[in-house]
């Protein structure tokens, strides 16, 4: 396991609203900006959206019948 400290966390935080507040000026974004940040943007969506799918998958439940002598003790 990786654990990260709170200096590095809100640094990346930062990082991050930085980037959000670049999106969101009147002035718009310089065309190579732009894709630099979709890129990054899809990236995370990609992450997250795995990271939030995996939080709501449900396995399947165990029975009896689906244990077998190699199966039955690794619960």
């Amino acid at each position: 396991q990786v654990f990260f400290s709170a200096a590095q966390i809100e640094h990346l935080k930062r990082c991050f609203d930085d980037m959000i507040g670049i999106t969101s000026s009147s002035s718009g974004v310089h065309p190579s900006m732009a894709k630099v940040l979709l890129g990054v943007f899809n990236r995370v969506e990609d992450i997250g959206g795995d990271i939030g799918r995996e939080k709501r998958r449900r396995p399947g439940s165990r029975t009896w019948k689906d244990s077998t002598e190699n199966t039955l003790f690794l619960d």
